[in-house]
């Protein structure tokens, strides 16, 4: 008795529509392609992209020192730091970036009177207690009272060799009073990364004007 003939084999359906087979294959392997591809693309990018840490170490006073920590892969090189001061007469915005309170010396050609210069990835800078911040701003014409101060912003501005355009990073610090101290606080767990070209204008606008 002839045995009833089951599914047609597999591999006289692959025969049969074989032009149909090469296409597939052609396309899984190209989507696998662009996938792979899109993996290095993503790990390129972010190895470029810049993450700069602004903190405060010490004490949460006026005497608290901040700190600014290049946490990317890419050397930067920092061109300013700005300080924005709230009060109740409104906001100022000054460079701090030059060290008014070190005397230059001549055997360091100036480097540890300004903040501006290298930062390879990993490294730290002290720009400077709060207080010495607020004098350099002082020092540029703000009109300041510490005792006023509600707000301070500090922005890190610099280049990499990577981008063509600017990269920056701000962090608040909202002051509170207890009898006659001062103390200060970050607004946010994270230093906020500044990155789209709207953002980095009005900052770039600011760099020109105090050139």
């Amino acid at each position: 008795m002839a045995r009833k003939s089951g599914k047609k084999p597999m591999w006289d359906w692959i025969a049969a529509n074989r032009s149909l087979v090469q296409v597939s294959m052609t396309a899984v392997t190209a989507l696998i392609w662009i996938i792979w591809l899109h993996l290095i693309m993503s790990g390129l990018k972010r190895q470029a992209r810049t993450e700069i840490l602004i903190h405060m170490g010490g004490a949460r006073d006026l005497s608290g020192r901040m700190l600014v920590s290049n946490l990317g892969l890419e050397p930067i090189y920092v061109l300013e730091i700005m300080l924005m001061v709230r009060t109740e007469q409104g906001e100022e915005v000054m460079s701090v970036a030059n060290r008014v309170e070190v005397e230059r010396k001549e055997d360091d050609l100036g480097r540890n009177a300004t903040l501006q210069g290298p930062l390879k990835s990993g490294e730290v800078v002290e720009i400077g207690s709060v207080l010495d911040l607020v004098e350099r701003a002082r020092q540029g014409a703000a009109s300041v009272n510490q005792a006023d101060i509600y707000d301070i912003e500090i922005t890190a501005v610099g280049v990499t060799s990577a981008d063509y355009t600017i990269v920056a990073a701000k962090r608040l610090f909202r002051t509170t009073r207890q009898g006659c101290q001062m103390h200060l606080h970050p607004t946010t767990l994270h230093t906020r990364q500044i990155r789209s070209a709207k953002q980095l204008r009005p900052i770039a606008e600011r760099l020109t004007s105090l050139l």
